[in-house]
Formats: structure tokens, C-alpha cells, sequence
């Protein structure tokens, strides 16, 4: 019964051991398009353009990493009662130290404001191979989608955001980034 306990110990001891060496420690660096693809402002009156009654009308963006199982962990500054940007009002934000678990996962990138927060966009990042679970993951984004951004009006959708793009981490990880439908975004890896 002891050597059954024993080697049991010394699995789970190295299952956990491979799983964290498989997570890496980035830095994440988001460039979120001027205006949404609508042509509206991220935050503001739309129609007003860049004028003074729109002055914060660059977004408050926040990443969430989702994993098919358990709650999407987001990247934002918790303040009382409402949720702020690590970056208020603007275009470009580094979010560091960003953990990222084994592959696949999820990213979603959203703009947070005080009422309904406005999906910017959202991808798979895989292996350099198809990796089992991309569904896993599709979906657990897609519930995120549903818990975070309940507002994706219909024409969101039918401009595609509702659906992830699926690149290799590697990919978003060169000096280029990837490029989604509202942003584009890199990672850079932490010595």
C-alpha cells in the first residue's frame, strides 16, 4: 500500500513539474485600431469623431486568458465597484508579466467600460501544429464572450468578432505580431 501511495506521490509530483515548465511568462503588447470597425469611437458619442466631447474616446483595454476549463483570468485593475484599464484611454497598452498556460488558449482582448464592456477581439493561440482542445478552447471564448461582453450586437457578429482566428504562438511571438480585425497585438518573452 505504501509503494501504491508512494508512486502516486511521485506522478503527481511530475505531472505539476511539466506543467509548469510548460507555462512561459510574456510580455503582451496591444495596439488597438483608432476607431472600431463600425467607424465609431471605443468609447464616446458616435458621429462626434475625435472632437472635444470625445476626449476619452480611446478605449480602456483589458486581455482575459481563457482555458477550456475554470473562469477567464483577466488583466485589469479591480477599483471598488468598477473595473479599470491597466492603460485608461489609450490606443497601446503592455500588459507584463503575462503567465500563458499550455497551449492551446485563449485571448480575449476587450474594451472596458462602466456599463457593457465592447468585445476588440479575440484568438486561439496554438501550437506550430493543429493542437487537440482548439474546440475546447472556442468555446470556453465563446462563454467568456457571453459573460463579458453580453451586448455583441448582431452586426458584431456578422463582421466576424465573434469568431477566433486561430495562430501558432510562435507567430505572435516575432518582431511583426499578429494582426486580428480591431487590433494587433505581440509577445514577448521574459528572461
Amino acid at each position: 500500500m505504501r509503494r501504491i501511495s508512494l508512486a502516486s506521490v511521485l506522478f503527481m509530483l511530475l505531472s505539476m513539474g511539466q506543467t509548469l515548465a510548460q507555462t512561459a511568462t510574456y510580455d503582451l503588447t496591444l495596439k488597438v485600431d483608432a476607431t472600431k470597425i463600425s467607424g465609431s469611437p471605443w468609447d464616446g458619442i458616435p458621429g462626434l469623431g475625435g472632437t472635444r466631447a470625445n476626449i476619452n474616446g480611446a478605449p480602456d483595454p483589458a486581455v482575459c486568458i481563457v482555458q477550456a476549463a475554470g473562469k477567464p483570468q483577466c488583466l485589469w485593475k479591480p477599483q471598488g465597484r468598477r473595473l479599470l484599464s491597466v492603460c485608461q484611454n489609450a490606443h497601446t497598452c503592455k500588459f507584463q508579466s503575462v503567465q500563458i498556460p499550455s497551449l492551446p488558449i485563449g485571448l480575449l482582448f476587450i474594451d472596458i467600460d462602466a456599463r457593457r464592456h465592447d468585445l476588440i477581439d479575440i484568438v486561439v493561440l496554438t501550437g506550430n501544429a493543429t493542437a487537440a482542445g482548439e474546440n475546447d478552447i472556442e468555446i470556453a471564448l465563446r462563454s467568456a464572450i457571453e459573460t463579458l461582453t453580453p451586448a455583441l450586437s448582431e452586426a458584431a457578429k456578422e463582421r466576424g468578432l465573434h469568431t477566433a482566428k486561430k495562430l501558432p504562438l510562435q507567430q505572435c511571438a516575432s518582431t511583426a505580431g499578429c494582426r486580428l480585425t480591431q487590433s494587433e497585438f505581440k509577445l514577448e518573452l521574459r528572461k
